[in-house]
């Protein structure tokens, strides 16, 4: 039974902020509508002087100029642009044939090893020894083994 008055004392008080909340918010916009507004003039003789139009003040709104762009001091190398594609290979050792795709961390073992052979890259490289100049190093190299004729299919 207490669990039950607990729960709905919850409610309530829930129900009491966010309602206040939201009056809150109501009071606060009627007051900055009722500052915003252009006193009028009532003439006191209304016969005597001829009936002007009221004019709406405008907001003013600043100028926002674009953001400028910040350099960059970071050295960084740009990846050539080669075409990467899928590309079937063969192995010519085992005749093995695999789709080479453009990210390293997914081709075969046998490419990789492939590529140091045929000199187109120093070693084998782990997951975490990749770094933008190892990327793009590798992407070369892809993409020159895919086009040799001792491996397509």
């Amino acid at each position: 039974m207490l669990e039950v008055i607990f729960i709905l004392m919850v409610i309530y008080t829930a129900y009491i902020t966010y309602s206040g909340a939201e009056t809150d918010a109501q009071i606060n916009d009627t007051l900055l509508a009722s500052t915003n507004k252009v006193p009028v003039k009532i003439p006191l003789n209304p016969q005597a002087t001829p009936q002007k139009k009221a004019v709406k003040a405008k907001p003013v709104i600043p100028k926002v100029e674009p953001a400028k762009p910040t350099k960059s001091k970071v050295n960084k190398i740009a990846a050539p642009k080669i075409e990467l594609r899928t590309v079937e290979m063969k192995n010519p050792k085992t005749g093995e044939q695999a789709k080479v795709a453009n990210n390293y961390r997914m081709v075969k073992r046998w490419i990789k090893e492939a590529l140091v052979e045929e000199g187109l890259l120093e070693k084998i490289y782990k997951t975490n020894e990749m770094d933008d100049n190892v990327k793009a190093e590798v992407t070369k190299a892809l993409s020159i083994i895919k086009a040799m004729d001792k491996y397509k299919v």
